[in-house]
């Protein structure tokens, strides 16, 4: 292993990602790097090779190798585009001492992957920065191509407490989403197991049984999630309110199809029955919006209410179905 750098993580650090804190510590690694280096064993904590997803402990002593450090992702510092840097402060929809949301345009990442470049929430964050000290950190994360509320911590120690009101579960989430059809039950509950052969390898057609069987429950996690049908027209679309208790990747997209109500402009985990929505809707984006988070503010002992407009593909539809929000 290459000569490295010990650092021992500090107790406003605890319960930090361990990806999110070496970026937050070495501004020339990126998220893809880090993941790579922690799967390679180069990045360690306490001696020992170390998931980029592994929740931090204060006093850990994590190693990160200086020659990666000094070469890995050495690239021209950041233009702003100009329309996009606007676009994001005017996105702007709550903001405190501790707190910073959004209102996240569809069609642009959280966090920078493959083929994202530089257009992503994450990249531009600074932008974000205003009268504090330090640039502002993601809490939680929205698929690219859905809308809606997304929340930045103004500092390390509002992260951290933030960040534990969504592992314990202490966020309600709310979604609106435009499905093709309408469930036989006009509100319930949506529980399976999700895994990486359901996200990469998306196939409604086949027997969703399967889900119940014991080698889907070692392979995946539990996934649960409350619908209500709030408006229909006829039998071919439906505005579902989504509640997802948990947070799996794609959950509620999945969790929609297996309803057999796709969310419209989901081509990834659409029934290849269906009929063709952009002749109807006039749009192929998804129709997939962060509408409101709602949680006990930790300091002010508020409860705290955010809400996000819809976007003007989803506004449009719902002008056009006569539906009032």
């Amino acid at each position: 292993m290459a000569k490295g750098q010990d650092i021992i993580v500090e107790k406003d650090d605890h319960d930090c990602r361990l990806s999110t804190w070496i970026i937050r510590n070495n501004k020339l690694l990126s998220f893809n790097s880090v993941n790579t280096l922690c799967r390679k064993g180069l990045i360690r904590v306490n001696g020992l090779k170390t998931k980029a997803s592994y929740r931090l402990v204060a006093g850990d002593t994590v190693c990160m190798p200086t020659p990666f450090s000094k070469t890995l992702d050495k690239k021209p510092k950041l233009k702003f585009d100009p329309l996009l840097e606007k676009e994001l402060i005017d996105s702007v929809i709550f903001k405190d001492e501790y707190l910073i949301a959004i209102n996240k345009p569809e069609g642009l990442a959280s966090q920078g992957g493959s083929y994202q470049g530089d257009r992503h929430i994450d990249a531009y964050k600074s932008i974000f920065q205003f009268d504090s000290n330090e640039a502002p950190r993601l809490i939680h994360r929205l698929d690219k191509d859905t809308s809606g509320v997304l929340l930045l911590a103004r500092n390390a120690k509002a992260a951290n407490i933030f960040t534990s009101l969504f592992r314990q579960k202490l966020v309600e989430k709310v979604y609106w989403a435009l499905v093709e059809g309408v469930p036989r039950k006009k509100e319930g509950i949506v529980e399976s197991y999700i895994g990486k052969l359901d996200i990469w390898r998306p196939n409604f057609q086949k027997d969703l049984d399967r889900e119940k069987s014991s080698w889907n429950k070692e392979n995946t996690k539990k996934a649960l999630s409350y619908y209500r049908v709030i408006k229909q027209v006829g039998s071919q679309y439906s505005w579902l309110q989504l509640k997802p208790a948990t947070g799996r990747t794609h959950q509620l997209r999945i969790h929609c199809a297996e309803l057999g109500t796709t969310i419209v402009g989901d081509r990834k985990y659409r029934n290849s029955q269906s009929g063709n929505f952009k002749d109807s809707i006039g749009s192929e984006k998804l129709f997939l919006h962060a509408k409101s988070l709602t949680f006990m503010h930790p300091v002010s002992k508020k409860t705290t209410v955010i809400e996000a407009e819809l976007p003007k593909h989803m506004s449009l539809a719902w002008k056009r179905f006569g539906w009032r929000i």
